[in-house]
């Protein structure tokens, strides 16, 4: 990758789709399982701290490697100190990780990240964070990037910082549309992240309680494109384009979506719960893999009608075998409705 990456993904698309990085959420096995519906995506990893990646070599071994499903993949970091973050950069450089590209946390708003000075304080510490990009960008020869918010308290100049940012060598911004004090709460505002375009010179891409593609294209305007986070939760069909689908019909014959989001067959769900299960343990080993997927499987089929007796099996799995071995069970027991579509109300309840 070069630092032009950016620029040239933009002459490529009509607009960026970004996978969010979320703590907890975006590893390799749930990039993998997006991708696996969604391959136009930019998946963030989530975010690890650029001190850990520098003294952990065990750390960088375990999160930087992927499949290639999901290239390019971004690696979001965090910290407060601009030199920690150069060396951390050296390190997700090596070309055996194949990193598509850094991005710099300045957005979480979680208290015990702001009492340390990383994430979201940076609004307010800004010559750390111009100090950080800048270091960033002159230690690599990856783009460097930078998630952050409309301020941290509704008194800094977003417009000001984020061209700081580009001059300190930051290829690309993507805004929050909420101040670090708000966190989740209230509403998302895009207003100013669109007259933020206006005034820089890289790309912006908004973040902004996108519910699914289609949502994100009547939103985005003239930014460069947008990213979906919390929506992706158990359902990587939130990154399809009603519109290409309709004009691709040869590749996506039965495709039906309702107010712009596709609606999946129970069969393309049990896939997908297998799927991303299978990942989590190969990345993870059996045991660790096993005990994380259990919150993912429950949630695919969270639209199933009389579900009770299935969900009991998958919260308690502790196998590949065992999860499959329920799933495989739903396809057996339910073959004749593999084809409705649970969330169009398709299967009222189990014959």
């Amino acid at each position: 990758m070069n630092k032009n990456f950016w620029q040239e993904q933009i002459k490529l698309h009509e607009k960026l789709c970004f996978l969010a990085p979320m703590d907890g959420y975006g590893d390799s096995a749930y990039r993998q399982a997006m991708k696996r519906v969604a391959p136009h995506i930019y998946c963030i990893s989530e975010f690890y701290s650029a001190d850990w990646l520098v003294h952990s070599k065990f750390l960088a071994d375990s999160v930087l490697p992927h499949a290639s499903i999901e290239d390019p993949v971004i690696i979001q970091i965090f910290g407060k100190d601009p030199a920690m973050f150069a060396k951390a950069a050296k390190i997700i450089s090596d070309p055996k990780y194949n990193i598509a590209g850094i991005d710099v946390n300045m957005w979480c708003p979680a208290k015990k990240v702001v009492r340390s000075g990383h994430g979201s304080s940076l609004l307010i510490n800004e010559e750390t964070a111009f100090d950080i990009v800048k270091a960033l960008d002159e230690s690599t020869h990856l783009p460097i990037t930078v998630k952050t918010r409309l301020s941290f308290d509704g008194n800094q100049d977003l417009i000001k910082f984020a061209q700081w940012l580009q001059n300190s060598g930051a290829k690309l911004v993507t805004i929050h549309g909420r101040t670090a004090k708000q966190a989740y709460t209230g509403n998302a505002d895009f207003t100013n992240i669109y007259e933020l375009q206006r005034n820089l010179d890289i790309p912006v891409i908004g973040n902004w309680d996108v519910q699914h593609f289609d949502d994100g294209m009547s939103k985005v305007q003239n930014l460069a494109g947008f990213m979906i986070g919390r929506k992706s939760f158990w359902n990587p069909w939130c990154f399809i384009w009603e519109q290409h689908a309709s004009a691709n019909r040869d590749l996506y014959p039965e495709w039906t979506f309702i107010g712009g989001c596709y609606q999946p067959t129970l069969w393309e769900m049990l896939e997908a719960m297998e799927f991303h299960a299978a990942q989590l343990v190969a990345t993870k080993g059996e045991r660790k893999g096993s005990l994380e997927i259990r919150k993912h499987l429950v949630q695919y089929i969270k639209s199933f009608p009389g579900v009770k007796d299935y969900r009991k099996r998958l919260v308690t799995t502790e196998s590949i075998e065992m999860t499959r071995e329920t799933i495989n069970d739903l396809r057996s027991n339910f073959s004749h409705l593999l084809l409705k579509r649970p969330g169009l109300g398709e299967i009222a309840q189990w014959d």
